[in-house]
Order: structure tokens, then C-alpha cells, then sequence
């Protein structure tokens, strides 16, 4: 069950993050390309059709430079689980040591719950290393897979918020643009329960007023979700906040992501709460790729 919930709130998770980083360039899609970013002094808001040009353009260039894979970090992941009366349940913790492998973000775990691995463990991670090396892509489970079909957001879904931009912020130091989001209307079609829990969301976006890349974004849901007819469950609450910050120049690196969820499955209440965050990041040169694609 444990495992189960987990798996529904990293693809909750993964639909935020493809949320967050689609937005801008699928909106780009209804006004057409826009090669170079806008002049936009901090005197004068920019519209939001400015400020989703400014970040098509920086996305553009961002894809060309695979960041994460230019830098080593660590990374903290805690999962607790509390039962209706706020009492924790269970409590899963996990340390990451993350490092580039032919070019592509690898993570390694070397903790859980405060203790090191066990050799069994650490032979796991031996052999997911040593595939990775050889160029084997990880295998994803079929429900992996759906999931990931399911929270792809289209210029359909898109089309479902309003985007205003209503004003500046100061995030670790940096100007942002605010953006904030919400249902066009209450009757939204709905065709699948990721629907039913997109259809019912709102939030704010800070667009860094310098570099045009997301600096923080946070949603919640504006109203609970029922899944079929409330008999299988109900999602009352679902509040996550995601973080990034310039760690080098003209580097930008998730730093964390924290979210609460609760409701009710089946005849059972419960609350979720997730957290990573990520540090340490340093920068690294890869070694030279050679023509059969060996590192020399």
C-alpha cells in the first residue's frame, strides 16, 4: 500500500514538473516563435504573453545544455504518512549522490533511514551503475509508463487556465515575476481522473526577471477531488511547492520539492507529506567522448 501511494505521488509530482516546464513553449504554440527574448525593464510589468516568449526562448537554449548533467549533488528524499487523527504512521528516508554516466543524470543511493546500505543494497546499485555505464536505459514498469501518458499536458489541457502576471518578488534575492494561474470556469470536460485533479488546480509561478527561467512555483487544489463517484476516494488536499535556484552562472537546478496530500481511500484517511531537496552542487567537465563513445 505504502509503495502504491508513493508511486501515485511521484506521478502527481512528474505532472507538476512537466506542468511547469511546458507551459511557456506550449503557449508558444498559439502565438507562433519568437526567437529572441523581449525587452522588458522592471518599471513596467510585462504581459504574460511577453514574459511566455521570454521563457521559450531561454527553454530553447536551456535544452542545448543538459545542466543537470554538468554537475555532481546530493539529494534528501522523506516520506511520512499520518493517519486521520495527525499521528505518523511510517516515515521513509533516503540519501542520493547524483553524477553524470555518458552524459545523462545518474543517482546512486547510499542511505536509507539514517544507515548505510546493506551489501545486498550496495550490490544493487553496483549492478544499476555498471548497466548504466554500458548503456542501458533503465526499465520502466507499464503502469510507469501510463502514468506518464496520463499527466502530458497539451495545448488542450493549457487551455483550460487563465495566466495573468500580477506583480514583482524577491526569491533568494532575485527579482521575479509573479504569474498566477487558475480554471477558465468551473465546467471543464473531463475525461480521466488526471482531469479531475488538473481541472480543479491554481497556483502561482516566479519567473526569474533576469535569466527568464522558473525560479519557484506553487499549486493547490481549489476544491476536493471525488474518484468514481467518491467511492474509491477522495483527494481533499494537494499543495506542492517547487524550487530552483541559479547555482552557477546561467545555471538553473531544481533545489526542492515539497508537497502535502490528503484524503481518503477507500475507507481509510490519510495524509501524505514528501520532500527532497537537493545541495553541494558542483560543476564538472565530462571527459571526451571518443567516436566508438568510450570516455577516453
Amino acid at each position: 500500500m505504502m509503495n502504491d501511494e508513493l508511486s501515485r505521488a511521484r506521478s502527481r509530482q512528474a505532472g507538476a514538473l512537466c506542468f511547469v516546464i511546458l507551459v511557456s513553449s506550449l503557449i508558444s504554440g498559439f502565438a507562433g516563435e519568437t526567437p529572441n527574448p523581449i525587452a522588458v525593464t522592471n518599471a513596467v510589468p510585462p504581459t504574460f504573453a511577453q514574459l511566455a516568449s521570454n521563457v521559450v526562448a531561454r527553454s530553447k537554449w536551456e535544452r542545448t545544455q543538459n545542466t543537470t548533467a554538468q554537475f555532481t549533488f546530493g539529494k534528501t528524499r522523506a516520506l511520512e504518512e499520518f493517519d486521520s487523527k495527525g499521528k505518523l504512521e511510517d516515515s521513509k528516508r533516503s540519501r542520493q549522490v547524483w553524477f553524470p554516466i555518458n552524459g545523462v543524470p545518474f543517482a546512486r543511493l547510499v542511505e536509507k533511514n539514517g544507515k548505510p546500505l546493506t551489501d545486498k543494497e550496495r550490490k544493487a546499485e553496483d549492478d544499476r551503475e555498471a548497466a548504466m555505464r554500458a548503456g542501458k536505459k533503465p526499465a520502466r514498469s507499464p503502469e510507469a509508463t501510463k502514468r506518464d501518458k496520463e499527466w502530458q499536458f497539451t495545448d488542450e489541457m493549457l487551455a483550460r487556465y487563465t495566466f495573468k502576471v500580477t506583480g514583482q518578488e524577491a526569491v533568494r534575492g532575485r527579482p521575479t515575476w509573479v504569474v498566477e494561474f487558475a480554471p477558465r470556469s468551473k465546467d471543464l470536460p473531463v475525461k480521466n481522473v488526471t482531469d479531475r485533479v488538473a481541472n480543479k488546480v491554481a497556483g502561482n509561478v516566479w519567473v526569474d526577471a533576469e535569466d527568464w527561467e522558473l525560479a519557484r512555483m506553487k499549486f493547490w487544489l481549489t476544491e476536493e477531488v471525488t474518484l468514481i463517484g467518491g467511492i474509491v476516494g477522495v483527494l481533499r488536499k494537494f499543495e506542492m511547492t517547487l524550487d530552483r535556484a541559479r547555482v552557477d552562472d546561467g545555471a538553473w537546478l531544481p533545489t526542492t520539492i515539497d508537497f502535502d496530500m490528503a484524503g481518503r481511500e477507500l475507507l481509510i484517511n490519510k495524509r501524505i507529506h514528501y520532500r527532497e531537496e537537493a545541495k553541494d552542487f558542483k560543476r564538472i567537465t565530462p571527459p571526451p567522448i571518443s567516436a566508438a563513445g568510450e570516455a577516453k
